[in-house]
């Protein structure tokens, strides 16, 4: 594979359609270190190895520090290094941005990594062998780019998802000379669909990043004050399903119902309720919440590629799980459920813009994403949402959704139109620094159960928001342990991945 390159600038000709490129290879920390450096022992010991922005696969690691050997690592301010347990950029990932004496679960583990400067420009299309936007990647420019092009970065045959900047489309062809089956992208794509492992050549083009969806930000500026009303603007519309009981409230609603405890499992400080559950499914009065009072938690989340992500969290005092064979499963104190708008951000003769690319429909421990297009929207811009009776998934489209299959029954989300919530009438709106774990507040306060200093016993960071888990049944848990909160999730923490 030739070396991965970075785009440093753009030039569009509007008149030919054409683009002046500029690259540049190794980039190095403002500091004069090498962007990262890994170590076979922890405490940053044993035989190391520098590493400047680009691939490393299993034969590079093999020639110094060894092929499943990485236990620390150092990486220098504005870059990011990701492990993989397999070789080609396989298996699971762990990402850093900061110095790790031990690299917990990866440790002795890693058999290719990458190395990226966080926040670098990049061309209009970039291309990647694994879905979502992993194992080896090529940078594309406006122009014809056929197979042998391809053969040489990430290969022929090998495109799985990519990503595509405001102003750009991309044309994959299954055969190569821009011939055979085609589809066209002018947005990222997490998974190319039909065209996984099945294009010899591309074609980029320019065109207008304006259309029907494009909003001009307020004031042409990204103040705290546009980014609130921006947040507003997009907030979802829920429905919750006919027969609900546990509606939404804030956090601070729930305060006289708990205790802010020191797990000794965790040793982090966790919420319990103060009165015991016995039986395990006895319903306190406040489990209902508190819609007319209840804020939806907004986030404004930078992401690389000049997208924004808005997450909007969902807290509810009380998840009721499922029925199998007759036994309540799975239910928790203190529910989050989330929903996440993708915006692309872009200018156009001199006034900033941002456009709706992506919708995450949050639902338990997974997901799905839909392009803009796909989904109901309320007045142009609040994506509709239906709310899971009881369990609060959600989903795009009312109905029964199975969403895990066991050996004796299924678990299933039921949705439909009962209660509505226009959430943007009642927005909490903060800005997440991923790559900082902290935030602030867009006119209101930030907090103190959204920091992340669990083990401060004066603080107010709470790691689980409801009592521990208590028990099993088939697998499942009888009474399942409450979730971490929004600081905890990958839709605040991770700078890349739409979540």
């Amino acid at each position: 594979m030739k070396a991965v390159k970075k785009w440093i600038s753009v030039t569009l000709l509007m008149s030919a359609a054409a683009a002046s490129i500029v690259w540049q290879d190794k980039p190095v920390s403002a500091e004069g270190q090498a962007p990262v450096t890994i170590y076979k022992d922890g405490d940053y010991a044993g035989a190391s190895q520098t590493l400047d922005v680009g691939f490393y696969n299993v034969d590079k690691l093999k020639a110094v520090v060894g092929n499943d050997a990485i236990s620390s690592l150092k990486v220098a301010p504005g870059y990011r290094v990701t492990l993989y347990s397999d070789s080609n950029y396989g298996g699971w990932t762990k990402t850093f941005t900061a110095d790790a004496s031990w690299v917990d679960d990866m440790n002795d583990e890693a058999s290719s990594l990458k190395v990226e400067q966080i926040g670098a420009s990049h061309a209009p299309v970039t291309v990647y062998s694994n879905a979502p936007y992993g194992g080896f990647e090529q940078e594309f420019g406006v122009g014809d780019h056929n197979v042998e092009e391809l053969k040489a970065g990430v290969g022929n045959d090998q495109i799985s998802s990519l990503r595509v900047a405001p102003g750009y489309k991309v044309t994959l062809y299954q055969d190569y000379n821009f011939s055979g089956g085609s589809k066209v992208f002018t947005s990222d794509a997490m998974y190319v669909d039909d065209f996984n492992d099945d294009v010899s050549s591309l074609r980029v083009e320019a065109i207008s990043p304006l259309d029907a969806t494009g909003v001009a930000v307020p004031d042409n500026a990204y103040s705290d004050a546009s980014k609130r009303q921006l947040l507003q603007n997009f907030a979802p519309k829920i429905w919750f399903a006919q027969g609900e009981s546990y509606f939404p409230s804030s956090v601070e609603f729930t305060f006289p119902y708990v205790d802010r405890y020191l797990n000794p499992n965790s040793g982090k400080y966790e919420f319990k309720t103060k009165t015991t559950l016995d039986p395990l499914t006895l319903k306190l009065p406040y489990f209902t919440g508190d819609l007319a009072h209840a804020p939806i938690y907004a986030f404004w989340v930078e992401k690389e590629y000049n997208n924004v992500d808005l997450v909007y969290f969902q807290f509810t005092p009380y998840d009721l799980g499922k029925n199998v064979l007759g036994t309540e499963v799975g239910d928790h104190v203190g529910d989050w459920e989330r929903i996440t708008v993708r915006l692309a951000k872009f200018a156009d003769n001199g006034v900033n813009y941002v456009k709706p690319v992506q919708v995450y429909y949050g639902a338990h421990s997974f997901g799905t994403t839909y392009r803009w297009d796909e989904v109901d929207k309320v007045n142009g811009t609040h994506p509709v949402v239906y709310s899971a009776q009881g369990s609060h998934g959600m989903w795009k489209d009312p109905g029964n959704h199975v969403y895990q299959e066991l050996v004796i029954d299924q678990l299933t989300d039921v949705t439909n139109q009962g209660t509505a919530w226009d959430t943007w009438n009642n927005v909490q709106a903060f800005q997440y620094y991923p790559n900082e774990a902290t935030g602030n507040g867009l006119g209101n306060a930030w907090p103190t159960w959204l920091d992340k200093d669990y083990t401060n016993p004066d603080g107010g960071a709470v790691y689980h928001f409801g009592n521990p888990q208590v028990g099993t049944f088939f697998g499942q848990p009888l009474f399942a342990e409450g979730p971490t909160g929004p600081q905890e999730k990958t839709a605040l923490t991770s700078d890349v991945l739409l979540d």
